[in-house]
C-alpha cells in the first residue's frame, strides 16, 4: 500500500494557515491544529514504514493541486494507495469523525473501517461519525478530498477529524501519548482498508 498523508491547513501559497486554536493544555498558550496533526500524521508514517510501506507527506500547494500529485501517484502505483486530509475538529463534540466523497464506495469503506479502528483504540471518543459529503452537504470537507474521485480506481481519500481541541473529555488523545494512538489507529485502519483483512 502506499499513503498519502496530507497534513492540510499548511503550506497553502501566500496563507500562515495553522488551523483550529485552542490552549489545550492549560498552560496559557495556544496551540494550533497544524501541531497535533502533524504529531499523530507522523506517528502514521513510523508505523506504515515500519510494516514496509511506502508514505509520502503533502504540506505545500491547493488542496487541488495536493489531489493531482496523490492521484499521478496512483496511477504508477501497482497496489491500493490511501489519501488522508489530516485535520483536528473543535467546536467541543464528543465524537470522533470520519468523512468520505460521497461519491465513492472505496472512500466510504476507507472511512468506515479508520472510523472503527479509531473507535477501538480511543475509549475517549463517545461514539465515531460516518459522513458522505458533497457540495451541498459538508461543503467544506468535501473541499479537502474532492480531486480524489477523478483519479484511478486504486486510489480512496478520507478526511480525518479524529479527536476535539476544545472538548475536556479529550484532552488525553491530545497528548503526545494519545496523538500517537491516533496515528497508529489512522495506519491499522489504511492497512485493514487495503487488505481488506484485519490487521491488529
Amino acid at each position: 500500500m502506499i499513503a498519502i498523508l496530507d497534513w492540510q491547513h499548511v503550506g497553502k501559497p501566500g496563507r500562515d494557515d495553522k488551523g483550529a486554536a485552542y490552549d489545550v493544555d492549560d498552560d496559557g498558550d495556544v496551540d494550533y491544529e497544524v501541531e497535533l496533526t502533524d504529531k499523530y500524521i507522523q506517528s502514521a508514517k513510523n508505523y506504515l514504514e515500519c510494516k514496509g510501506h511506502t508514505v509520502h507527506i503533502f504540506s505545500e500547494g491547493w488542496y487541488s493541486a495536493r489531489h493531482y500529485r496523490a492521484n499521478e501517484i496512483a496511477k504508477g502505483a501497482d497496489g491500493p494507495v490511501c489519501y488522508t486530509a489530516a485535520h483536528m475538529n473543535a467546536g467541543r463534540g464528543n465524537y470522533g469523525s470520519t468523512f468520505y466523497d460521497i461519491r465513492s464506495a472505496g472512500g466510504k469503506r476507507l472511512a468506515k473501517t479508520v472510523g472503527s479502528t479509531l473507535g477501538k483504540a480511543c475509549p475517549e471518543l463517545r461514539r465515531i461519525v460516518v459522513k458522505g459529503a458533497s457540495v451541498s452537504t459538508w461543503s467544506r470537507v468535501f473541499g479537502t478530498i474532492r480531486g480524489i474521485f477523478s483519479g484511478p480506481a486504486n486510489i480512496s481519500g478520507m478526511c480525518f477529524e479524529p479527536a476535539f481541541m476544545d472538548t475536556p473529555e479529550h484532552k488525553q488523545l491530545l497528548t503526545d501519548e494519545g496523538l500517537e494512538r491516533i496515528g497508529e489507529a489512522l495506519a491499522i485502519g489504511m492497512l485493514n482498508w487495503a487488505s481488506g483483512g484485519k490487521i491488529s
